[in-house]
């Protein structure tokens, strides 16, 4: 029987997942979404302390520093609430990413001109400059990272994590739908 991790046979599973189906085989969970989440978690982990060690490490960019300063050149200026949404962090993470790529000069806060409450973020001259340079790079490592799947391989993970992101988007949101 599979247990959803890395095949069709348990002969395949690595050792770590060999153990987890022996812990938990027998207490009714669903293995296969247990087997998609695990990997999941552990390719993050995995592509952010990579990137982190073989990209970023010598810009001294943590990966949540370049995903933030990614998001602002992709999208340009925007409100930080937004920023923090679209870079997939807390408003508290991105305050102390923010701080500290200001204090860098990669970055500014200004106050938004109409509602002086919102605080727009955005790229300096400094900070396009470096993204520019480090995003090819994070490219590279980013198709060495996944050079042994095939071109289908690729489109599928890419819909499958697709359709995870948005099946948690949709969660979200009806948590947060005020009840009458």
């Amino acid at each position: 029987m599979s247990w959803g991790f890395a095949g069709d046979d348990e002969e395949r599973l690595p050792p770590l997942e060999q153990d987890i189906l022996a812990k938990f085989s027998d207490r009714g969970v669903d293995r296969f979404a247990t087997g998609v989440m695990s990997n999941v978690y552990r390719v993050a982990s995995l592509l952010r302390n990579h990137m982190e060690r073989e990209v970023l490490g010598e810009s001294q960019l943590s990966f949540t520093a370049f995903v933030v300063l990614f998001t602002l050149l992709t999208w340009g200026e925007m409100e930080a609430n937004r920023l923090a949404s679209r870079a997939g962090v807390t408003k508290g993470t991105l305050t102390g990413v923010v701080t500290t790529l200001e204090r860098r000069g990669l970055c500014k806060r200004t106050v938004h001109s109409v509602d002086k409450r919102k605080v727009l973020v955005s790229l300096t001259d400094d900070g396009t400059k470096l993204i520019e340079m480090i995003a090819p790079q994070y490219n590279k490592e980013e198709a060495r990272l996944v050079s042994d799947l095939s071109l289908e391989q690729k489109v599928e993970t890419g819909n499958a994590l697709r359709t995870i992101l948005a099946t948690g988007v949709k969660l979200k949101s009806s948590r947060e739908e005020p009840v009458d």
